[in-house]
């Protein structure tokens, strides 16, 4: 700790108590009675325990009123309670007010550590600081709520040592809050498996560098230094073995407002704070779940309301002067859907004030803040702080990159304009930024609503309907701004829409509705109303699915292809078959536009780099179609409700299959001008690379390896396709619907020998070395299948593995005397002493 606590009441007891048996051992000699109450000559006077009175310890000492006031004396922080704070309800959070440069948390990100309820509970002459268990529901005074205090832990912070009180003052060190209370080590840690790669805090290091009290929240900024005992990735500091970190500790009041907290449905996508229902038995379950969003004060009927809570958003100054009025312009559109449900002046924008007593740091105000950073981290996050016990939002924000100014100009130099056949003017640039900047607040504030993402917000529409300006002008290119749309863009000669987001869809009206609609009543009196609201799930324009459903295609959980970050129309397969043509065009064509003159061979790779990565993520996206199931989150009684599952058509698995085999496993696909790839080099002005630490950091190789790229695309998605949850699924078809439904096991196994081995045997075909790559890569996962299978292979896929390796050994055998080239015999000649290998070798079974 920067600063020693003062010994506890305990510890001085305990002192005290240890000497009374020497003196009892060694009797002073008997004196006259009078002059035995006297202390033997030559002892000190003892220490005075306990608090000082509250008048003497202040004096000299500076006091900042506010909700809980802070002393400074000495060179320490104190908080002075009030007798009516102890018990009370706080809101504790840790906030980082300092960045990493985009290598770990950001500036104002308020995730690092969770809100958390804050007691200050006094024991003798120390106060204890406490989260308590706020995590349930219960009837206050009710046998339950006696039960829930004996039955669930809290947890303490610390003990601190009262250093002074009267009746109205109890003051205690803040030195708690120099501790890693927030887990910020967590954090830098993360994934880092080198001992002297991990951070730890450096108390020596650590002190407080600001404490502010105001009329809602005190704010302790403290200054931590975390230490590694090797240099680290963090090269933006001077010194990445030291690494300074401003935390934020926020004590905030709870409130007492009468806010009625909102239920959660699962069919409309709000954030949500998860509690146990203890308050009875009904149910047939305890979790329920209150959404997050923000109150505009207390309504009484269903008419027009002017908001008396509003959402005020502060501009800060970091913000360019060019993007000031995009941003407003797209925090003030949400006033569209809340106005629909009778809410006036709900969303307000200001710049920052110059004004005495404004500070961004008081709760009261939400700020949209502007990052610079080195190596960017997110492109945009917002930022929300809510209340655990209800889901009340106290404070919203957006923290935005810069480099999203700079990701708006390419896109439109390297994408837009040559697929559109536009010239490329600095007008034009400025224009499309303006747009993509828009298109993102609107989305980050949409979180500020209270609103998750909604990646199946895409399929609501059809090609035309995107292609129609009046039409994107009016509902967008996808049902919510909270979708993850790519941008929508079209060949030329072809109608286009708007190229991204900038009005609010019809989900995000439909959401808005449900959650800040009015409905009289407690929670459970809403239910009804709520569940009406939240019928239509089944209407592709309300449709919703989050994070939960997207994330992990790779190792199996995800199955509905519906549910997908970074595609656009109501047939995503057709539409990523067209960009993936429009793509592969601009990447042959690169040496038409680029290097402008005057421009080095950087700005080449960099114009080919951003049509091949997305030619790229519509090629492996196509594999989230394969052994699918559609999810359905209707309920059984909503309006044209579908089964919870229902299988993907075989023929659409065919048709994702054919894909995959012409655009990702067909070495043909990736057949570039050459003259374009002799070109894709870099020069020493490390300002153009498009890597990831901001110094110099040239790429390990001069030109772009197209085979090496494409060859770790197809290898991540042949782990995909066979990974044990998916094939899990796929043995299991059988089991719900009927032969020739859907695709099976043996589909999956039979349509990827064909596509990689099918030509093996001739002999040919294997001339091009992305498809030698891709036949060795799944020469390998079919070799680990059988001899050592990852957890959960199924029995059935380790038999259909062994049926393959088989042919090819077979297959390899044949076709190798027929190569026409020495690389192709001995890669054929490989392959089989490959499968040979593996078939000898000793097996095991799937764990």
């Amino acid at each position: 700790m920067g600063n020693a606590r003062a010994p506890s009441f305990a510890v001085l007891l305990a002192a005290s108590a240890l000497l009374v048996p020497a003196m009892a051992a060694n009797p002073p000699a008997r004196k006259p009675a009078a002059a035995a109450t006297k202390k033997p000559a030559g002892k000190p006077k003892p220490p005075a325990t306990g608090p000082k009175p509250y008048a003497d310890f202040v004096k000299g000492a500076k006091i900042t009123p506010g909700l809980i006031p802070i002393v400074h004396k000495a060179g320490k922080t104190y908080l002075s309670l009030s007798p009516a704070q102890l018990g009370k309800d706080f809101i504790e959070t840790s906030v980082p007010s300092s960045g990493l440069g985009g290598l770990g948390p950001a500036q104002g990100e308020p995730y690092v550590a969770p809100a958390r309820i804050l007691h200050f509970d006094r024991v003798g002459d120390q106060v204890v600081l406490r989260w308590p268990n706020t995590y349930t529901v219960t009837t206050p005074g009710s046998p339950q709520a006696t039960g829930v205090r004996h039955s669930l832990p809290n947890s303490v912070i610390d003990v601190a040592a009262i250093a002074a009180q009267d009746k109205t003052h109890i003051v205690i060190p803040a030195d708690a809050f120099l501790d890693d209370i927030a887990d910020l080590a967590a954090a830098l840690n993360d994934g880092e498996k080198n001992p002297a790669h991990q951070y730890h805090l450096d108390p020596k290091r650590t002190f407080f560098l600001q404490a502010k009290s105001f009329p809602l929240n005190d704010v302790l900024r403290v200054d931590q230094s975390w230490v590694a005992a090797e240099s680290t990735d963090h090269d933006n500091a001077p010194d990445s073995r030291y690494v300074e970190v401003r935390m934020t500790y926020n004590l905030i009041a709870a409130p007492d407002d009468g806010y009625v907290p909102r239920l959660y449905d699962a069919r409309v996508g709000y954030f949500s704070q998860a509690l146990m229902n203890f308050a009875s038995d009904d149910g047939l379950q305890r979790s329920i779940r209150y959404i997050t969003r923000w109150n505009f004060g207390k309504r009484t009927s269903s008419g027009s309301f002017q908001a008396t809570h509003p959402i005020v958003f502060y501009l800060s100054d970091d913000i360019p002067t060019e993007y000031r009025d995009t941003v407003r312009l797209a925090l003030l559109t949400w006033n569209q859907a809340f106005a629909r449900v009778g809410i006036e002046n709900a969303v307000q924008v200001e710049d920052q004030p110059h004004t005495p007593g404004w500070d961004p740091d008081d709760i009261r105000y939400n700020i949209v803040r502007w990052l610079d950073t080195s190596s960017p981290a997110f492109g945009a996050e917002a930022l929300l702080l809510a209340d655990p016990r209800t889901g009340e939002e106290l404070n919203v924000g957006v923290n935005f990159d810069a480099v999203m100014g700079m990701i708006g100009r390419q896109t439109y130099k390297y994408i837009v304009a040559p697929a559109r056949g536009l010239p490329d003017t600095a007008d034009a640039e400025r224009k499309f930024t303006d747009d993509f900047i828009r298109s993102i607040v609107l989305h980050e504030s949409g979180h500020d609503m209270g609103l998750q993402h909604n990646f199946i917000g895409s399929m609501a529409y059809t090609a035309a309907d995107l292609q129609s300006e009046s039409f994107t002008a009016r509902n967008g290119v996808a049902s919510s701004v909270m979708e993850y749309a790519p941008f929508n863009i079209w060949p030329k000669g072809t109608p286009q829409g708007d190229y991204v987001q900038l009005v609010l869809g019809p989900y995000d009206y439909y959401a808005i509705k449900y959650g800040y609609g009015y409905v009289p009543g407690t929670p459970q009196e809403q239910r009804p109303t709520l569940q009406r609201w939240a019928s239509k799930w089944a209407d592709p324009d309300y449709r919703f699915a989050s994070d939960e459903d997207a994330d992990d295609f790779a190792s199996g959980h995800s199955i509905d292809p519906r549910v997908q970050m970074w595609d656009l129309t109501n047939d995503p397969l057709q539409w990523c078959t067209a960009q993936e043509a429009l793509m592969h065009q601009l990447m042959n064509e690169v040496g038409q536009r680029f290097p402008q003159p005057g421009k080095p061979y950087d700005q080449a790779r960099l114009a080919f780099m951003a049509p091949f990565r997305l030619d790229l993520r519509c090629a492996t996206m196509t594999a989230d179609i394969i052994g699918g199931e559609y999810l359905s989150r209707s309920l059984r009684d909503d309006p044209d409700a579908s089964a919870p599952l229902t299988p993907v058509p075989l023929a659409r698995e065919q048709s994702a299959w054919s894909s995959l085999r012409d655009q990702l496993f067909s070495d043909s696909a990736w057949k570039i001008n050459p003259s374009v790839l002799s070109a894709l080099t870099y020069s020493e002005d490390s300002s153009l690379l498009d890597e990831a630490k901001w110094g110099y950091n040239p790429p390990p190789r001069h030109d772009v390896g197209v085979a090496a790229i494409v060859g770790q695309a197809q290898d991540a998605t042949l782990h995909a396709l066979f990974s044990p949850l998916r094939m899990q699924r796929l043995d299991d078809m059988s089991t719900k619907y009927g032969h020739g439904e859907t695709m099976d096991l043996s589909d999956l196994f039979d349509w990827t020998q064909s596509a990689i081995f099918g030509d093996v045997a001739a002999g040919g075909g294997q001339d091009g070395l992305i498809r030698r790559n891709l036949q060795t890569s799944y020469a390998g996962l079919l070799s680990q299948m059988w001899t050592a299978p990852a957890k959960g292979t199924p029995s059935d896929a380790q038999a259909l593995a062994r049926l393959e390796l088989q042919s090819l050994a077979h297959d390899a055998t044949t076709g190798a005397p027929l190569a026409s080239s020495e690389v192709e015999r001995a890669h054929l000649e490989a392959l089989a002493a490959l499968a040979q290998r593996a078939l000898r070798a000793k097996t095991t079974a799937a764990p």
